[in-house]
């Protein structure tokens, strides 16, 4: 039985609000630098939004010791966030190393770059990790009938 717990209501509050975020950033892709960029952020948002809620309303079927919960939990939100404010700095600025094919053309300066990269970067493994360990915890539910 689904039942929305603290973290669970928690999860989908961020996840609508990252998703209206996602919204706004769409009518402001035109305003940036980079377009093409703001497109990648605005779906990133947008997508991880809807994740996060889906998380949320799933909370509770997740089985994993409190300390790893919280990880899992505040881990994909803080991830899927480092990423899309990559992404959106990118789109600003011009940055493309970390992000090759939406930054094609365009470059900022080392100090930018070097931003973007690490933001792109910790949230991809920081997301990977958390989604990883929610994958572990929700295997019971394919042990009920």
């Amino acid at each position: 039985m689904i039942e929305l717990t603290q973290i669970g209501a928690q999860l989908i509050f961020i996840g609508v609000v990252f998703f209206l975020v996602g919204l706004i950033q769409g009518a402001l892709i035109p305003a940036v630098k980079n377009s093409r960029m703001a497109l990648s952020g605005h779906m990133t948002a947008v997508q991880c939004g809807m994740a996060l809620a889906i998380f949320g309303v799933i909370w509770s079927l997740v089985v994993l010791p409190l300390f790893l919960e919280v990880f899992v939990a505040y881990g994909c939100a803080l991830g899927f966030t480092l990423i899309w404010l990559g992404i959106t700095v990118a789109s600003v600025t011009g940055a493309s190393k970390a992000l090759p094919i939406a930054g094609a053309g365009f470059s900022a300066t080392v100090t930018t770059e070097f931003t973007v990269k690490i933001m792109v970067r910790s949230g991809s493994l920081l997301s990977l990790i958390a989604c990883t360990l929610l994958v572990f915890g929700l295997l019971p539910i394919l042990g009920q009938s």
